[in-house]
């Protein structure tokens, strides 16, 4: 397993490999996919469970959404994958990029009303709502009523409601922090709560 929560045959991680150099480095799991893809290979959902851990810290938090961004940007703009196979996921890292412009406009709007063409207002909001409804569904789809109960599932939906400004707070800091840092620098994310010392940062060039 490679990433959160991706499983691969034997036979197909073989063929399309993990070993993409530099650019294929950061976000591994998302440059395998669409190498996957370009080859004729196909994704689905599976039952089961899986365990993973969150960063403990804001600080984690915010380096790990900065990786994860710096390592679509590189399989994004990655000249050995086909275009075909990878503009949706262009789609949604430019969305990505851009929230601090789509943020900024919602608060600011309000108190400097500028006419806007209604294709932009749509833009920005279509953004901003599906965000926040890929947030939610993400927590709805991590726990299980029948494991943890009706009342503890609604808690955790309430929680990451409250908790959305922020998340929105961390995702703009990290798009800020994506572009102007070093886009090779693989931070590892230190998941265990014994002897949590300092984490250290691998440069890949």
């Amino acid at each position: 397993m490679k990433g959160s929560y991706v499983v691969s045959q034997v036979g197909a991680e073989k063929l399309v490999s993990f070993n993409h150099g530099p650019d294929g480095s950061i976000a591994e799991d998302c440059f395998f996919s669409i190498v996957a893809a370009s080859k004729g290979y196909s994704f689905d959902f599976i039952e089961g469970e899986m365990w993973e851990q969150s960063p403990f810290t804001v600080k984690d938090f915010l380096e790990q959404r900065k990786r994860w961004l710096q390592g679509i940007l590189l399989t994004v703009h990655s000249s050995v994958l086909p275009w075909k196979n990878k503009w949706l996921l262009a789609i949604s890292l430019y969305s990505w990029i851009t929230m601090p412009i789509s943020t900024s406009y919602v608060f600011l709007a309000p108190l400097y009303p500028i006419p806007m063409p209604w294709v932009i207002d749509f833009a920005i909001n279509f953004i901003g709502g599906m965000n926040l409804y890929l947030y939610i569904y993400g927590v709805i789809m991590s726990f299980s009523i029948k494991k943890i109960g009706i009342f503890k599932f609604i808690l955790y939906i309430i929680g990451a409601i409250a908790s959305t400004p922020l998340k929105l707070v961390i995702e703009n800091l990290a798009v800020v922090y994506g572009l102007l840092t070093n886009k090779y620098r693989f931070y590892i994310v230190k998941k265990e709560l014994e002897d949590y010392t300092k984490v250290p940062a691998v440069s890949l060039v």
